[in-house]
């Protein structure tokens, strides 16, 4: 994507922005949703920024169309606003029916990390190009959850038994802050928040082996309703969904907090890849047809928490189990052959840890300690630093 001028990209930008407000009442796609929060007029959507400014202005436009907002009283943004001092969470409700005083919270965080080369992934860019779009990080993921909660709000067999609230998060790239400050300062009680649903990087490819590959983080925080509940999401959906405990995806996204707050949670992801905070992750390397596949999963579990006589139940899990070896090894050995798009030392590393967690995982569960769990956690945090360095292609499914 190529930079522009700010003060000429924020004019045009805002001009079309004005134009689509009087214009046009139909929604717009996914696809168009991603498109807008990645454009180059947004300048990265960095916290406090002209480019997060203009975000909320678009993303509040289009929460207009079927939420309530969260102060009824306030005038313009300020209705969807929750500020903090490093940002602005935007909050939308979908009332309930008969549980409306219990809630199920979706959310995605909105920001992304701007247009500092300094202290970004700066390998791909250019003079001509320094902004991070943030596209799969996180504009696919807060366009699907618009295009959920918009479709459930419009459900002609009526509402939802429980009430929703959409929380587009700010400031997670500078350490979960939105989120935290919601969890700190709740608009309802933490305790009648039955599950927090996250999403954060969808709708991308980690490497050639791993393209129909994606991540569910988190189930077992419910208990028995919440994995039964990700079970049957994960059959709403082709792809090959891999599960994996809390401790996988603590302090990474911002369901973090809300397991800290007791709150159950599930955390989809598609994993950080070589274009994680690079110039490079804008629409071109966007997997539409996988990201409506994580759409239809969100989408199943989303409706099974609204509607269900027996909600989660917070419940803290195992460091790591036998499972979570099991589905990391599923995952490594697919990726095997992807192995040489590492480098030399990575790939030797890494290629050795495989043969350790096949040894783990061949002693069978009877065997498997906190010596095991602990040998896999730093297994798997080595190769998510080692994806980071794969390079930045969208690695699209060649079927």
């Amino acid at each position: 994507m190529q930079i522009v001028n700010k003060q000429t990209g924020w004019l045009v930008a805002v001009c079309l922005l004005v134009a689509a407000c009087s214009s046009s009442t139909q929604d717009i796609s996914v696809r168009e949703i991603v498109e807008d929060l990645s454009a180059d007029e947004m300048l990265g959507r960095d916290n406090q920024s002209t480019g997060a400014a203009l975000a909320r202005t678009f993303l509040v436009r289009e929460l207009d169309r079927f939420a309530d907002p969260i102060a009824p009283e306030a005038t313009g943004e300020a209705r969807y606003e929750q500020e903090f001092d490093s940002g602005t969470n935007l909050l939308a409700i979908i009332p309930g029916t008969d549980l409306a005083d219990e809630y199920i919270i979706i959310g995605a965080h909105y920001d992304g990390v701007g247009n500092d080369c300094e202290k970004e992934n700066c390998q791909d860019a250019t003079d001509e190009d320094l902004i991070f779009n943030a596209a799969t990080d996180n504009a696919t993921a807060v366009a699907i959850a618009i295009d959920i909660v918009r479709e459930i709000a419009r459900d002609p067999a009526g509402g939802p038994r429980r009430t929703i609230i959409l929380a587009l998060w700010d400031a997670e790239e500078d350490g979960l802050r939105g989120s935290r400050h919601f969890v700190a300062n709740p608009i309802v009680p933490l305790d009648k928040v039955k599950a927090y649903v996250n999403l954060d990087i969808m709708g991308a490819n980690l490497t050639p082996k791993l393209a129909r590959t994606t991540i569910l983080v988190g189930a077992e925080t419910g208990g028995a309703p919440l994995e039964a509940a990700a079970a049957r999401a994960i059959e709403a959906s082709t792809l090959d969904t891999l599960r994996f405990s809390l401790i996988f995806g603590q302090g990474r996204s911002d369901h973090a907090p809300f397991a800290q707050g007791g709150v159950p949670i599930l955390f989809f992801t598609d994993a950080n890849s070589g274009c994680y905070h690079g110039v490079k992750d804008d629409i071109d390397i966007v997997d539409f047809p996988k990201l409506a596949q994580q759409r239809a999963a969100v989408d199943a579990i989303l409706r099974d928490l609204l509607a269900t006589d027996t909600p989660p139940i917070f419940s803290n899990g195992a460091l790591a189990t036998y499972r979570d070896a099991q589905e990391l090894l599923r995952v490594m050995d697919r990726a095997e052959p992807d192995f040489s798009l590492l480098g030399p030392l990575q790939a030797a590393e890494t290629s050795e840890f495989l043969g350790v967690l096949r040894g783990i995982v061949a002693a069978g569960p009877d065997t498997f300690d906190l010596s095991s769990a602990g040998v896999i956690l730093g297994g798997a945090a080595n190769l998510v630093n080692a994806l980071r360095d794969v390079p930045c292609e969208p690695y699209f499914p060649s079927e």
